[in-house]
C-alpha cells in the first residue's frame, strides 16, 4: 500500500462525508472585500461581481435569481456577470437563464457581461449569445465581446471566451491605464491580458465545487488550476476568482458555499 493510495482513500471519504453530511450548493454567502490596486484612483467604488450561473435545473436558475437579489441588495456602483450562464440546451435552460438576467434589470444598476466556455459548449451557441445580447442591449447593459464601456469614470472591459478561442486583448485604447476592470471567464489565462488593466474577475474555477475541509480543492478545470478563488495580487495584474453560483456535474457543492462576491476598491 502506498502513501499516495492513503491519501486518495482519505480524500475520497472527506468528499463522501461531505456529499453526505455538508452539502452547501444553496448556502449563498456575500464574499465581501476592500481590494488595494494599483492603476486605481476612483476609491470607493463598488463592484458586484456574479458567476457561473449554470441554470440547466429549476433548482439552478432559482439560485442565480436570488443571487442577482442578493447583489442589488447591496447597491453596488455596476454589476459584472463573469459568463457560464448555461451548460445545456435542456428546455428550461435558456429561458432560466433570461429570467436571471431580468432580476437584473429590474435595478437601475449597470449591468455588463461576458461569455464563458459552457456558453460556447452547447448546441445552440448562437441562439444563447442573440438572446442574451438582446436582453442586454439597454443604456445601462450590454454583453461584453472584447470591448469596453465606461461607467462614473471606470473603464469596464469584457474579453470573450479563452477556451473558445475568442478572445482578443487589442482594444484597450491609451487612455485605459488606470481605473479599468477586466472581465475575463477564465482566471488562468490573465497572462494573456493587458497589464494595463487595474483588475481582472474571473469564475469558472467555482473554488473546486468539491473540496476537502477548508476548501482545499481536489480538481479545477483546465483555465483554473493556478488560480482558484480569492485575490491574488501578484499576478501579471491584480485578479479576483469567484467560486461562482452554480455547478457543473452533480449538483453538489462540498467544503465550498457559492458566492455573490461584492468589491470595494482603492488605490495602492
Amino acid at each position: 500500500m502506498t502513501r499516495r493510495k492513503v491519501l486518495g482513500w482519505c480524500a475520497a471519504g472527506c468528499v463522501g462525508l461531505g456529499m453526505s453530511q455538508f452539502d452547501n450548493r444553496n448556502d449563498l454567502r456575500i464574499e465581501r472585500s476592500q481590494l488595494k490596486l494599483p492603476r486605481w484612483d476612483a476609491d470607493g467604488f463598488t463592484a458586484a461581481f456574479l458567476s457561473d450561473m449554470h441554470t440547466d435545473s429549476r433548482q439552478q436558475g432559482e439560485r442565480a435569481a436570488h443571487a442577482a437579489r442578493m447583489a442589488i441588495q447591496e447597491k453596488p456602483d455596476v454589476i459584472l456577470v463573469g459568463g457560464d450562464f448555461v451548460s445545456s440546451m435542456s428546455p428550461m435552460a435558456l429561458p432560466l437563464a433570461l429570467s436571471f438576467v431580468d432580476v437584473l434589470m429590474e435595478s437601475k444598476i449597470p449591468c455588463y457581461a461576458v461569455l464563458g466556455n459552457h456558453d460556447y459548449w452547447v448546441k445552440e451557441t448562437p441562439r444563447v449569445i442573440r438572446e442574451l445580447s438582446s436582453k442586454l442591449q439597454t443604456k445601462r447593459s450590454r454583453l461584453l465581446r472584447n470591448e469596453t464601456v465606461e461607467v462614473s469614470g471606470v473603464t469596464i472591459a469584457g474579453v470573450d471566451d479563452g477556451i473558445a478561442g475568442r478572445d482578443r486583448h487589442d482594444f484597450l485604447a491609451r487612455h485605459h491605464d488606470k481605473n479599468t476592470l477586466l472581465m475575463f471567464h477564465e482566471p488562468d489565462f490573465v497572462v494573456r491580458v493587458d497589464k494595463r488593466a487595474s483588475l481582472m474577475l474571473a469564475g469558472h474555477s467555482h473554488g473546486g465545487q468539491m473540496c476537502l475541509p477548508f476548501g482545499i480543492s481536489l480538481h479545477t478545470p483546465r483555465g483554473a488550476k493556478k488560480y482558484i478563488k480569492g485575490f491574488y495580487d501578484h499576478a501579471k495584474v491584480p485578479l479576483y476568482v469567484s467560486r461562482g453560483i452554480g455547478t457543473v456535474g452533480p449538483d453538489r457543492r462540498v467544503f465550498c458555499p457559492p458566492e455573490v462576491s461584492i468589491l470595494t476598491l482603492s488605490g495602492a
